[in-house]
């Protein structure tokens, strides 16, 4: 039985078709073998001291394979990894309520949706729209990097693409004000979370302004990606200079699309990402954690002592 639909209120969309094309290309259409693989991941989840949640949804586990070109040695990495994270980057982690968190303030400076059509190649379009009036503070991209594993965790639970376009809007705002407060650092060390942990897989970054900024912000960030998701890096300049970088007919109508506005799109995921349902998910995917006492020492080192930030093991006397 296929356990795999998108979600009843139709915030994202994708349809029997994506699932079963994206599986065939892992040789996932066969359910023998999916199950499979979902068993062989379930098992070694539950041999694996150090990691505290044990019980994963089957979806769960096949969007984990799926993200990892159907390894399922990578797999068991981003399984690990992001648990990791939620570990040792708790502040990333501690949101389950938005309103009742610090949060809310940065949703005053912009929009944030999620384009319910898929691209022609299956790829989910997420779109960043900062208000002209935004009076970014150096702390809110940290509240935007929480932000984003919010809908992180709501689109792994729920998507199934093949990967991820992002287009940052600053059109109508000062594109150098709102760039300049971004702390590299932090940057660095989120990237992984998105990339690694969740498995995401990034198809296109795109920033639309028109200010010369951004030229030389392009130029220091790009090293931060590796040099494939460097190449997708893309600037334009007017609205109508997307149509060369992503599919424009399924954006909001703000974009030429025939999707109904940004404004909506964002209102729709905001109720989503703030519902009792969401958070109730949030609240049990945050025990996902490790207990690292009881992981052995050389994988961790292996594994992670080499990350951005590297982190320090301790030894006792």
């Amino acid at each position: 039985m296929d356990i795999i639909v998108e979600p009843e209120n139709k915030l994202i969309k994708f349809g029997p078709e994506v699932v079963e094309e994206i599986r065939k290309e892992y040789n996932f259409d066969n359910e023998a073998n999916r199950e499979q693989a979902i068993t062989i991941i379930n098992e070694w989840i539950k041999s694996q001291e150090h990691l505290i949640k044990k019980d994963y949804s089957k979806p769960y586990i096949e969007k984990s394979i799926i993200t990892s070109k159907g390894s399922l040695e990578r797999a068991k990495k981003q399984i690990d990894k992001i648990c990791t994270f939620r570990t040792l980057m708790p502040k990333y982690f501690q949101v389950t309520n938005i309103f009742e968190s610090d949060i809310a303030r940065v949703l005053n400076n912009g929009l944030f949706a999620l384009v319910p059509t898929l691209t022609q190649e299956y790829h989910r379009v997420i779109i960043i729209k900062v208000n002209p009036s935004a009076d970014v503070k150096q702390n809110d991209y940290v509240l935007l990097f929480k932000l984003f594993v919010v809908v992180a965790e709501y689109l792994k639970n729920t998507d199934f693409c093949r990967g991820f376009t992002l287009i940052c809007d600053m059109y109508d705002s000062s594109t150098a004000d709102v760039l300049s407060k971004l702390n590299l650092v932090e940057l660095q060390q989120f990237i992984p979370i998105i990339t690694e942990g969740y498995g995401t897989k990034i198809k296109g970054i795109i920033f639309l302004t028109g200010s010369k900024f951004i030229d030389g912000f392009v130029k220091i960030v790009k090293p931060f990606f590796s040099a494939k998701i460097s190449s997708r890096i893309h600037v334009a300049t007017s609205v109508e200079a997307l149509k060369e970088f992503v599919q424009v007919d399924i954006l909001p109508e703000e974009y030429g699309g025939k999707e109904q506005s940004i404004e909506i799109l964002h209102d729709n995921l905001i109720k989503t990402i703030s519902s009792e349902s969401h958070q109730s998910l949030m609240k049990e995917m945050n025990r996902a954690r490790t207990d690292e006492s009881k992981r052995k020492v050389d994988k961790f080192n292996e594994q992670y002592m080499g990350m951005p930030g590297t982190f320090r093991t301790l030894s006792l006397d």
